[in-house]
């Protein structure tokens, strides 16, 4: 569900720079993929990524471990990522909570069967997400162009978390994971 997606914050879009001195602004190239997540590791590590006050409590709710928070990053993004992006677009098309919900609730009645559970995980959505996410999307409009990253939404919470990893081999484990986890659930 939407509302289980940890909160983005967009104030950290750094990337690293090739030996060819172009931007790694996405893994393109072959390596690329290698040397981000090598770099991302040990930038996340040392960056002092602040925690947007959506994020902090998060965090706060139940006392969430590093493991989980890269675990939730990546396995909600991964599962909703289509969801999000129509919630946004409806967001831009300057739709209101409760226009958003009065459409939802008429398509619901129009469909049947499984296609309904389906359609379950958008009416259990709240105000509080609707509105959330209308936040993070002017954040990220105001930043501008944005690499093609995406941990970058969550760079803060996976700061937060690789700070407690001491081994930069296994913080580059847990970030290979974090990608792996997301594009494995974005196949499903």
């Amino acid at each position: 569900m939407l509302s289980d997606l940890p909160p983005r914050s967009f104030n950290d879009i750094t990337v690293p720079v090739r030996e060819d001195g172009t931007a790694l602004d996405c893994c393109a190239r072959e390596g690329d993929y290698e040397v981000y997540v090598k770099w991302l590791s040990d930038y996340l590590h040392c960056q002092p990524i602040p925690l947007s006050p959506a994020q902090e409590l998060w965090l706060a709710e139940s006392g969430r471990t590093p493991d989980y928070v890269i675990f939730q990053c990546s396995d909600e993004l991964g599962y909703f990522i289509g969801e999000l992006e129509m919630v946004e677009d409806s967001i831009l098309s300057g739709e209101t909570w409760e226009e958003w919900l009065s459409h939802m609730m008429s398509v619901w009645q129009e469909i049947e069967g499984e296609d309904r559970d389906e359609f379950d995980d958008w009416l259990g959505m709240t105000e509080a997400t609707y509105q959330r996410i209308g936040a993070e999307l002017q954040e990220r409009c105001a930043v501008g162009a944005i690499p093609e990253h995406a941990d970058i939404p969550f760079r803060p919470l996976l700061a937060w978390a690789l700070r407690q990893v001491d081994d930069a081999q296994e913080r580059y484990r847990e970030i290979d994971w974090f990608f792996l986890n997301l594009w494995e659930n974005l196949s499903k």
